[in-house]
């Protein structure tokens, strides 16, 4: 975890998740990218590691928050998996259609 914050209890980080959970529920059309950063910096870890975590690079994790280059769908797992989420596709319900 992140040094600049003070250890979170059991119940404070539960609260924390579900914050976000909320909140990135809220925002179902938020760029991959502001996920990604949200959910990092939400969980309170640096960028070297959050990309240990999710097993990919720190650059590799820059990069995407960044937005310099477009993660392949296999990062994108990874680097939701800390928060039990998957990457998936919605679709758009047509007008006139139910």
């Amino acid at each position: 975890m992140d040094k600049r914050y003070t250890a979170l209890t059991a119940a404070e980080q539960n609260q924390l998740r579900r914050a976000l959970m909320d909140r990135l529920a809220a925002a179902p059309d938020l760029p991959i990218p502001k996920v990604i950063r949200e959910i990092r910096k939400t969980l309170r870890f640096t960028i070297p590691e959050y990309a240990k975590i999710c097993d990919v690079s720190p650059r590799t994790l820059q990069d995407i928050e960044r937005e310099v280059s477009s993660p392949t769908l296999d990062t994108v797992e990874k680097l939701l998996r800390p928060m039990g989420m998957r990457a998936g596709a919605v679709q758009a319900a047509r007008p006139g259609k139910n």
